[in-house]
């Protein structure tokens, strides 16, 4: 990957992990908030490491029709753009969701997500 696309990728996963690139990231809809709630079955949960070499949670939403290919690639373990397959509803840097995201899942789509990756009840 060249230099200039990895400073353009540094540069994007930045202001998304931003607390004000997550508020703008979540001014959705809520007709939209609502159809994603209801895709909750196609969200892949997803630990892995950025171009700069940091842990980063990602939320991600993957049409049926792309969820094969994404699989696939996923296990190539390759660097993918996940925008490439579907939108990335939340995120973060870490090893687990924070609870600004945890929060956010809640209050947009209704998803209690534990931390700890385990869906709570």
């Amino acid at each position: 990957m060249n230099q200039h696309y990895q400073k353009k990728l540094a540069e994007q996963r930045n202001k998304l992990f931003s607390p004000l690139g997550i508020q703008k990231a979540f001014k959705a809809s809520s007709r939209e908030n609502q159809l994603i709630a209801d895709s909750g079955h196609l969200v892949h949960k997803i630990k892995a490491k950025d171009s700069t070499g940091r842990w980063a949670y990602y939320f991600v939403l993957v049409s049926a029709a792309m969820e094969k290919i994404f699989l696939r690639d996923l296990k190539s373990n390759q660097m993918l753009d996940l925008e490439n397959y579907g939108k990335v509803l939340a995120s973060n840097y870490g090893e687990k969701p924070s609870q600004d995201v945890l929060t956010i899942l809640k209050d947009r789509y209704g998803w209690n997500v534990a931390a700890d990756n385990r869906e709570s009840k």
